[in-house]
C-alpha cells in the first residue's frame, strides 16, 4: 500500500507537532470518542490517528492493542486526502490500492476502512477519525454525518487541550517571574543595607565627633572606597537580577575561591573595622568550584556580614580547602554565639526571625533564609556548630 503525501506536507507536520500531543498520555475524553463512535458505526475498531514524519500514532484506540503503525502502511494517510471529508474502503480485499498490503502490518486483518479527518481551526489536516472492521462493511449518511461531528469536537478537544495548556503556562512564568523579582529586590535591600548602614555610621562619626583633620581624611577615604565597592556590588546584583528574570538559570562557571573571598572582605571591610574585627583569609589560592558566581557570593557575603554583625573586637575567618569529591568552606567567628538548639533552626526556611547584633543592629531575618536557598540551588549542604560566648562556624559542603 502506498501512502499518499499532501501537497503542503512540510506545513501541516509543522501543526502536527505544533499541537504537542504525540505520545501523550491516554485521556478519557478521547477514549470516550473512539467507544461512541464504535456503537455508532456499529464496528468493533475505532481510532484517534495522527499521521507524523514516519509513523501514525493512536491518541486512542478501540479494539486495535498497538500506539503506532509505520506510515506506510497507514490508513490514515488516505483519509486526510479525501476533498469530501470522508474516506471508505469498502473491502481491502478487493480494492487494488491494497493488493499488495504487507501482512506483517497490524492492521492487515482489517477488511473495512472509514476515516473522517481531523482539520484544525487552520486548516491543516493533521489526523483522522477512524473506524474499522474485519469484515466489508458500509456506513449509512447518518453514521458518516455523525462521524464528521465527532472528529470535529476531537480537533476541538486537541486545540483547546493546546490553549489551556499555553495560558497555564504563561500563568506559571507570570508568577515565577513576580517571585524572581520579589527576591531579587529582597537580595539587592539585603546586600546593600549593611555597606550602606556602615557609610553612614562613619559619616555621622566624623559629624559628631572633634577629630583631627588627619583621622577625617582617613575615614573620609574609607568610606569613599566603600561607596565605590558598594556601588560595583549594586550594579552587579542589578544585572544578575535580569539575567535571572529573563533566563532563570544557574550559571555554572569555575571560581577561584581565594579571589573571590578577597573582594568580598573588601566589600566588608568598613563594616569590620567600624566593629573592631579582624578579617583573616585562609582559603587556598590554587583552589577552584564550579558554581554560579553571583549565588556563591551571595551565600559567603551574608555569611560574613552576619558573622561581623554577632561580633565585636574579634576575628571572622575563612578557611577552604578540597577533599576527595567536594569542597569544604568555612565561615568562623569568635563572636557571641548560640545555643544548639537555636543553631538547628538557623537556616530553617519556615523559622524567620531576627536577634539583634552587638551594637543592635537590626535584621529581617531574610538573609538566611536566601542564603539557604541558594545552597540548595547549588546543591550544597550547610552545617552550624556554635557554642555561647566562644563564636560560631558555619561549614558550607559543596560538590566539585
Amino acid at each position: 500500500m502506498l501512502n499518499q503525501i499532501p501537497y503542503n506536507e512540510s506545513a501541516r507536520l509543522k501543526e502536527v507537532y505544533g499541537l504537542t500531543i504525540l505520545d501523550s498520555q491516554s485521556e478519557k475524553e478521547f477514549n470516550d470518542v473512539v467507544e461512541l463512535a464504535s456503537q455508532i458505526c456499529n464496528v468493533p475498531v475505532s481510532l484517534i490517528s495522527l499521521l507524523e514524519v514516519n509513523r501514525q500514532w493512536f491518541k486512542a484506540a478501540k479494539g486495535l492493542d498497538i500506539k503506532e503503525t509505520p506510515c506506510e502502511i497507514a490508513f490514515c494517510s488516505y483519509g486526510i486526502s479525501e476533498d469530501d471529508g470522508f474516506f471508505e474502503i469498502a473491502d481491502t480485499l478487493v480494492d487494488s490500492r491494497f493488493n499488495n498490503k504487507s501482512i506483517a502490518d497490524p492492521q492487515s486483518h482489517l477488511r473495512y476502512y472509514a476515516g473522517t479527518p481531523l482539520v484544525t481551526s487552520r486548516g491543516f489536516r493533521v489526523g483522522t477519525l477512524c473506524v474499522a472492521d474485519i469484515k466489508p462493511n458500509h456506513l449509512d449518511a447518518h453514521q458518516i454525518f455523525a462521524l464528521k461531528v465527532l472528529s470535529q469536537q476531537v480537533t476541538k478537544m486537541i486545540e483547546l487541550k493546546l490553549s489551556n495548556n499555553k495560558l497555564e503556562n504563561h500563568s506559571q512564568h507570570l508568577q515565577h517571574e513576580n517571585e524572581m523579582q520579589q527576591l531579587m529586590l529582597s537580595i539587592i535591600a539585603h546586600d546593600v543595607r549593611n555597606p550602606i548602614a556602615a557609610i553612614k555610621g562613619v559619616m555621622d562619626f566624623i559629624t559628631t565627633n572633634n577629630i583631627s583633620e588627619a583621622d577625617k581624611q582617613k575615614l573620609t577615604s574609607m568610606y569613599s572606597e566603600q561607596l565605590d565597592l558598594t556601588l560595583d556590588l549594586l550594579n552587579n546584583l542589578v544585572d544578575w537580577s535580569k539575567m535571572q528574570i529573563i533566563k532563570n538559570e544557574v550559571m555554572m562557571e569555575n571560581l577561584n575561591l581565594f579571589e573571590i573571598t578577597e573582594g568580598l572582605l573588601k566589600q566588608c571591610k568598613l563594616n569590620a573595622q567600624f566593629k573592631n574585627n579582624s578579617l583573616i583569609n585562609l582559603v587556598e589560592k590554587d583552589l577552584f568550584l564550579r558554581t554560579d558566581n553571583n549565588m556563591f557570593r551571595f551565600i559567603l557575603r551574608n555569611l560574613i556580614t552576619n558573622a561581623n554583625k554577632f561580633t565585636e573586637n574579634g576575628v571572622i575567618t575563612l578557611y577552604a580547602h578540597g577533599e576527595i569529591d567536594k569542597i569544604v568552606f568555612t565561615v568562623s567567628d569568635t563572636g557571641t554565639g548560640m545555643s544548639t538548639e537555636k543553631a538547628k533552626k538557623l537556616f530553617n526556611k519556615t523559622n524567620i526571625e531576627s536577634t539583634p547584633g552587638t551594637n543592635y543592629e537590626k535584621g529581617s531575618g531574610l538573609g538566611l533564609i536566601l542564603t539557604k536557598g541558594f545552597i540548595d540551588c547549588l546543591n550544597g549542604k550547610v552545617e552550624v556548630e556554635s557554642e555561647e560566648g566562644k563564636g560560631t562556624t558555619i561549614f558550607l559542603y559543596f560538590d566539585k
